[in-house]
């Protein structure tokens, strides 16, 4: 084989593999998903959830994300919040502490580890059957949970992710670039679980999205 049929060779391979992941994959996903969808039994309960959020330096946003959480629709006395501070140096902590009177936790962390262990730390102090990941830039419908913990009643579901709506009051072109994105990400995810692709794995976002997951699996 010469190098121009090699390199021709690697050129098209590339092309092929570029083409199946952006259409060939999202369009075998949306067949896969309708030849053997999967029914889940959702039925009304209320769990006890606990909301984690985690939190490095977000005073500009944790008062608006905790006022935003203890109005969602669920009742108090089964939705624990809990805000893991990993050693925050602004005005994080004393935020989260003027919500204590109406629940709020505080755990802060000894020292900063990074994201994961302050949510490690979390799990291992939340005391609800739903553990629900946050962020404290971002805001819930108030049914939100509703519309969650329904699918928690099938045993074989594990996690159940929210979806993300990208909001840009400004309409940039990054703005609508990102609508797009996420749009195509919930796409997937959708036609994933409808298709059993996730049955074996979990995919969680790792945006702001809520993502919750049974207490029992962590």
């Amino acid at each position: 084989m010469s190098i121009r049929s090699a390199g021709e060779m690697v050129f098209w391979t590339s092309v092929a593999l570029l083409l199946y992941t952006y259409a060939g994959y999202p369009l075998l996903l949306a067949l896969v998903s309708r030849l053997r969808p999967r029914a889940i039994r959702r039925a009304e309960g209320t769990p006890g959830v606990s909301v984690i959020i985690t939190a490095y330096n977000e005073e500009r946003d944790l008062y608006a994300k905790l006022e935003n959480t203890l109005a969602l629709d669920y009742p108090a006395d089964q939705l624990e919040i809990i805000v893991a501070s990993d050693c925050s140096t602004d005005r994080t902590d004393e935020i989260a502490r003027a919500f204590e009177a109406r629940g709020v936790r505080l755990l802060r962390q000894p020292e900063r580890l990074g994201k994961t262990a302050a949510q490690n730390a979390a799990v291992e102090q939340a005391r609800g059957d739903i553990l629900l990941f946050s962020d404290a830039t971002t805001l819930y419908w108030p049914n939100a949970l509703r519309a969650m913990i329904p699918n928690f009643a099938d045993s074989t579901v594990g996690c159940v992710a929210g979806r993300l709506v990208y909001v840009d009051p400004t309409r940039s072109n990054i703005g609508r670039a990102a609508r797009s994105y996420w749009r195509y990400e919930t796409f997937l995810k959708q036609c994933e679980s409808r298709g059993r692709i996730t049955d074996r794995c979990i995919r969680l976002p790792v945006c702001g999205a809520p993502r919750g997951v049974r207490a029992a699996l962590q």
